[in-house]
């Protein structure tokens, strides 16, 4: 019933349909399973997934503020930075006292191997011909 106008709606017997009433006693039928990845899926925008995308290569080569996803650099990246932990370790075994003078050489060449591996690593990015 309307309360401004007082009418009173009907609704008709041919609308309403069994099937299209829910019954409170049985949940919803499930999913039959996860839908088929096709060809029309976008694909996730993580590094991961990107693969090995020039354009993306590219950007993170010449402009930078991306994660850098080529393999090969970076495992030269870290094969320089624990070249330079050892050898940092090392000097601070012969300059220093043992637990201290290890951990404190550790931990600048640790630094220094960071710094300087990612310096090369953007010189040559940026030489890097696309």
């Amino acid at each position: 019933m309307c309360i401004l106008c007082k009418d009173i709606y009907v609704i008709e017997k041919s609308t309403i349909r069994p099937n299209n009433l829910m019954n409170e006693s049985l949940p919803p039928p499930l999913p039959s399973g996860p839908r088929p990845r096709g060809v029309d899926d976008q694909q996730s925008a993580t590094p991961s997934s990107r693969g090995t995308d020039p354009t993306y290569n590219l950007l993170a080569d010449k402009i930078g503020g991306v994660p850098n996803i080529r393999k090969k650099d970076n495992l030269y990246q870290a094969a320089a930075i624990g070249a330079f932990l050892i050898v940092g370790a090392a000097v601070g075994w012969f300059l220093g006292e043992w637990p201290q003078g290890v951990l404190l050489g550790g931990l600048a060449g640790l630094i220094a191997g960071t710094l300087i591996s990612g310096a090369v690593l953007a010189v040559i990015g940026l030489c890097r011909k696309s």
